[in-house]
């Protein structure tokens, strides 16, 4: 009597390739991302679930999985518990890079970019602005708002996609600042220099992963719910007052920071 046939390894999905010799998830992710800049598939949009995209591309659930694995890594869809997989952005949308060491920096961003205000008054503080600040309940800020743009305004709108609401804080000291805001050029913190005499010594800077709400997806020009990056920067005088806070919201697919790291 023959022994028996020893069984076969079963082909892995992923080794499973596809007509062109690459395995086939990367050839169904391919085909995801053409659907996603061919806007089959816009930003807010939900991907197949892993059941429908097997049944589309006669896939196994596992080659499915590691097609979409390999949009979130590229930053285009993004896994949403009871939601689904949701395109956040598209592979050919322009991104503003901006990379930050030191202080400086900064300004230069300002000169790459224009800051438009739309808004510009006073604010009476809330508990939790008051807390954040480390400032009186009900004292008066001056607040503005505004909308960042790569370029300048000579630009036309499709040169200038918005990259980033921006929301100011001035401290009180900055008596008069308002009319000064409106014909500024470059940084608000070069501003505060220049015309006050005070000299920001520090920049504490934190970042977090946001989705945007209706209103500043509305003034970005696009979708809600869609990814963001929240950039908030606390400007310092060298006695420790606190005199700008700005609370930047950028549109994820429209902007990326870069930093680096020395010994």
């Amino acid at each position: 009597m023959n022994p028996p046939e020893k069984p076969q390894a079963p082909v892995q999905p992923e080794d499973a390739a596809s007509d062109d010799g690459q395995p086939r998830y990367l050839r169904v992710a391919r085909e995801l991302k053409e659907a996603i800049s061919d806007g089959r598939y816009p930003i807010g949009a939900r991907l197949p679930t892993e059941h429908q995209l097997c049944e589309q591309f006669d896939i196994s659930r596992f080659t499915a999985r590691e097609a979409v694995r390999i949009l979130v890594t590229d930053g285009l869809v993004t896994r949403r518990p009871r939601i689904g997989t949701v395109v956040t952005a598209t592979a050919d949308a322009p991104r503003y890079a901006h990379g930050a060491t030191k202080i400086q920096d900064l300004l230069q961003y300002a000169s790459d970019t224009e800051l438009r205000l739309v808004y510009i008054g006073k604010i009476a503080l809330a508990k939790a602005q008051a807390a954040e600040f480390d400032a009186a309940v009900g004292q008066e800020w001056i607040y503005a708002l505004g909308i960042r743009v790569a370029g300048t305004a000579a630009a036309g709108p499709a040169a200038t996609p918005p990259i980033c609401v921006t929301r100011l804080y001035l401290n009180p000291v900055l008596a008069g600042i308002e009319s000064k805001l409106r014909g500024r050029r470059g940084a608000v913190q070069a501003l505060i220099e220049s015309e006050y005499g005070i000299r920001i010594d520090r920049v504490e800077q934190e970042l977090q992963g946001v989705l945007l709400d209706a209103e500043d997806a509305a003034n970005l020009v696009a979708q809600p719910g869609s990814a963001g990056l929240r950039i908030t920067r606390r400007y310092y005088s060298g006695d420790g007052v606190l005199l700008e806070y700005a609370d930047n919201v950028h549109v994820a697919e429209r902007f990326v920071y870069r930093m680096q790291l020395q010994p």
